[in-house]
């Protein structure tokens, strides 16, 4: 998932930012060690000094080395408590990182969680989804029987209309044979009639 690659990221950072803060303590003692040189330097320096001035006119080339040594000394000792400031702002730096860094673990932590909820909540959203969909084929499927149901009784009540309209005319036709047949007998009776012995 995203949210896991991003965490792995931010803790490779992590990791990252420490070696450096490890990195950064080894500068700051290598630059203790420089100081300590440079202050032996300024001690030894002045002491040339102090002998090349007792050695008199002699002295006086091992002077200007001594002075040289000295200004050297005094350099490396500007350079390093320059070096010690530029290293105090990268340690809190460092330290604002590793907070911001420890703070967006938790946030993305956090993240994950809720993104977690958010994917349990879209997963019963589908299920029920998934639920209504089938009940909804379930009410298509007893719509289409009741349609066929009423295809049925359509066909039905046709067949039973053609049916009493076929009763109906095969009634017409019996009150007409009944009518022929009434006549017949009348006509019979009367032929009957003039017959009689």
């Amino acid at each position: 998932r995203v949210m896991d690659k991003i965490r792995e990221q931010v803790e490779s950072v992590a990791e990252n930012i420490v070696m450096l803060s490890e990195r950064t303590h080894a500068v700051g003692d290598i630059i203790a060690t420089v100081n300590d040189i440079a202050e032996r330097s300024h001690i030894l320096a002045l002491n040339a000094a102090i002998e090349a001035a007792a050695a008199g006119e002699h002295g006086r080339s091992f002077a200007v080395v001594a002075a040289e040594i000295k200004n050297l000394a005094d350099q490396s000792k500007e350079a390093t408590v320059q070096v010690r400031a530029v290293l105090g702002d990268i340690q809190r730096g460092i330290n604002t990182s590793v907070m911001l860094t420890e703070e967006a673990v938790k946030r993305i932590s956090s993240g994950t969680a809720q993104t977690d909820q958010a994917q349990g909540a879209i997963n019963h959203l589908t299920d029920t989804i998934q639920e209504s969909s089938d009940t909804f084929q379930q009410i298509v499927a007893a719509i289409n029987q009741q349609h066929i149901g009423l295809e049925q009784v359509m066909i039905a009540l046709r067949t039973i209309r053609q049916a009493s309209t076929q009763t109906a005319d095969g009634t017409r036709q019996l009150d007409r044979a009944a009518a022929n047949l009434s006549t017949l007998s009348g006509e019979l009776v009367q032929s009957i009639g003039r017959y009689h012995l």
